[in-house]
């Protein structure tokens, strides 16, 4: 039977995963999810069939606690001595129970528990890698509604461009060099907002994909990109939390128990018996005994010994190396995401007014005709080009910090 320490370990355990896993079903049932991050990620949590199994892997670890630790199930002998022509000349009923000693049975709950444990943190590790995704399927969402909305933007003036050259050179003027200009650039930025509106539909489905929704699923339109925190790589490091850095240790803490438990295999088992004698014609008796096994093959048990006792040693070196390769990574993902909101300010404040102004002054000056129509559409394309690599410096902040959230085990 699992002793109560044992019990208030599963209930934490179980309590962890009931938050980890379940969450209510409140605004995702009720409004279309896409909006923001946090919204996709909800849904993420209760119907990727990804964390519906790293769920049932963990179910199925605390279940199994409840088998370890436990005595054998008796072995009941109904025999029958002496039988010949004239019958049965004895009956015997009895039981057999073996019995661990030295503690190995706590040792196996301790093994049944850590292995419990790296279920859980197993299953951890599968929610913060999902979500990591989410998000950065999120900004991919985002980034592609709205450059349909500037390819849109683009279109329309295009299309104004071209209606104001139709006017000026008219249907029947010799030299429609313009009008023929206008109209090839007004059907490529007519092709690029096809393009752009496949591009959106391709990101949501490939988010509807990761929530576990169908691809065809409607989403909301995106109110922006989630918020980046600034942080400083020395508070990075401190929340690490890191689920596979948990995982290592609960591993690690079961390769101990198990090194512990291989090292009682020097010391046999007790095996007890009783036995009800019945004798036809005479008094009934009773028969004892007790029985272990003589540990005679040392070699086999020392090879036992070394094996696990090298499988601990792995199991340390691989939390060790784990935690420095996360460690530098966490540091790689800081200083992937510090620069860029310099330079997307850079470009904002920037880049961003003197490609409008420059618009802006070679429509004012194609009006009453003192700039060529090329100049114009120089000007537009240069503006077009800002804002969409804009669009990209906005989109990678979201996947290296959703990264960089994934390495610190949550939301920083």
């Amino acid at each position: 039977m699992i002793r109560p320490a044992g019990i208030t370990r599963l209930a934490a355990i179980g309590a962890t995963t009931a938050v980890l896993w379940l969450s209510p079903a409140v605004a995702g049932d009720q409004t279309t999810p896409g909006a923001t991050a946090e919204s996709v990620v909800a849904i993420a949590k209760r119907l990727n069939p990804t964390v519906a199994a790293a769920a049932l892997d963990f179910d199925a670890a605390v279940h199994k606690v409840g088998t370890a630790g436990v005595l054998a199930d008796p072995t009941l002998i109904l025999a029958a001595w002496d039988v010949n022509s004239l019958g049965v000349g004895q009956r015997r009923f009895g039981f057999e129970q073996e019995f661990k000693l030295w503690g190995k049975y706590g040792l196996e709950r301790n093994i049944a528990l850590a292995d419990a444990d790296a279920a859980k943190f197993q299953g951890r590790a599968i929610v913060t890698e999902l979500i990591a995704q989410v998000v950065a399927a999120h900004g991919e969402y985002t980034a592609a509604y709205e450059a349909v909305a500037i390819s849109l933007e683009i279109k329309r003036q295009y299309d104004e461009i071209l209606g104001l050259v139709r006017s000026r050179y008219g249907a029947t003027s010799v030299d429609r060099q313009d009008v023929i200009r206008a109209e090839l650039e007004a059907a490529t930025a007519e092709g690029d907002v096809v393009r752009r509106q496949g591009e959106q539909k391709s990101a949501a489905a490939r988010l509807n994909a990761l929530i576990g929704r169908p691809s065809l699923a409607p989403l909301a339109a995106p109110t922006g990109f989630r918020a980046v925190r600034a942080i400083s790589l020395a508070q990075a490091l401190a929340r690490s939390a890191n689920p596979m850095l948990a995982l290592a240790g609960a591993q690690t803490n079961s390769a101990a128990q198990t090194k512990s438990l291989t090292d009682l295999n020097y010391y046999p088992d007790l095996t007890l018996g009783a036995t009800y004698v019945q004798r036809p014609g005479t008094e009934d008796t009773g028969e004892f005994m007790a029985g272990f096994k003589v540990p005679l093959h040392y070699e086999v048990k020392d090879a036992e010994q070394r094996a696990a006792g090298a499988r601990l040693g792995a199991a340390q070196v691989r939390a060790e190396a784990l935690r420095l390769r996360i460690d530098g990574q966490i540091a790689g993902a800081w200083f992937g995401v510090e620069a860029l909101p310099r330079i997307v300010q850079i470009y904002v404040s920037r880049q961003l007014p003197p490609a409008r102004a420059c618009v802006d002054n070679a429509k004012n000056g194609f009006q009453p005709g003192s700039t060529d129509l090329f100049f114009v559409f120089e000007a537009e394309r240069r503006l077009r080009a800002v804002q969409l690599d804009l669009l990209k410096l906005k989109v990678e902040p979201q996947t290296k910090y959703a990264e960089r959230e994934r390495l610190a085990g949550g939301s920083l």
